[in-house]
């Protein structure tokens, strides 16, 4: 699976030898180039700030960055809450992080993918964010591992989305009607089981060391 600005991810499809598949990441840069949450900001972030704030992580001087983080809304949210500490935003999409570096100040943008282990050192990080961003990924345990990896032992990691309370991992891709590339599949929607997550961070970390916090309006 890959975002538009890497290498086209191609798998065979069921039930023909001559199509091939092209799992590809589009619709970003027309959601987040034409949203403008800065001064209006999603629920959801106020509920991750307010998680963040009561843990020991975020305090003066952490270092905090988030992965996927589009356009720079949910930092240009955190750095007005708390401002004594250090922000940086890593994204996969150029044109995204002109926009987060046109509106948001007092944070740093990069170009980098959570699939890179070698782009942060280890324990690099007090809080790791990641929002909206596991479903895109057929596994999840390459981004996973990483945050983990690039976070400092007694730090936090934070991702928010969709999990699934069965124990069933469901894959998610669409294809619009319209759309000029017939092979072409729109990842991002995948619904991993709370279950599959847990075995996984159970077995890395230890039993107790995370938990799942239901997002409600």
């Amino acid at each position: 699976v890959t975002n538009e600005n890497h290498p086209v991810s191609r798998a065979a499809a069921a039930g023909s030898s001559d199509l091939s598949l092209d799992v590809r990441r589009t619709h970003d840069k027309e959601v987040y180039l034409g949203e403008d949450r800065y001064e209006h900001p999603k629920e959801a972030f106020k509920m991750i700030h307010e998680y963040a704030r009561n843990s020991d992580s975020l305090r003066p001087g952490a270092v905090v960055s988030d992965f996927g983080c589009a356009a720079g809304e949910f930092l240009s949210y955190l750095r007005r809450q708390e401002p004594a500490a250090t922000y940086c935003g890593y994204d996969v999409v150029p044109e995204l992080l002109v926009k987060a570096r046109e509106r948001v100040r007092g944070c740093d943008f990069r170009e980098g993918s959570v699939l890179d282990r070698g782009l942060l050192g280890g324990g690099s990080l007090d809080l790791a964010f990641m929002i909206g961003v596991h479903e895109i990924f057929d596994d999840f345990v390459p981004a996973l591992s990483n945050l983990l990896y690039w976070t400092r032992e007694g730090g936090s990691v934070y991702l928010f989305g969709g999990f699934n309370p069965y124990p069933v991992d469901v894959y998610v891709k669409y294809h619009l009607v319209d759309d000029p590339v017939p092979e072409h599949r729109e990842p991002g929607w995948n619904q991993f089981s709370k279950t599959s997550f847990s075995r996984y961070l159970d077995r890395v970390l230890g039993s107790g060391r995370h938990r799942f916090v239901p997002f409600e309006l």
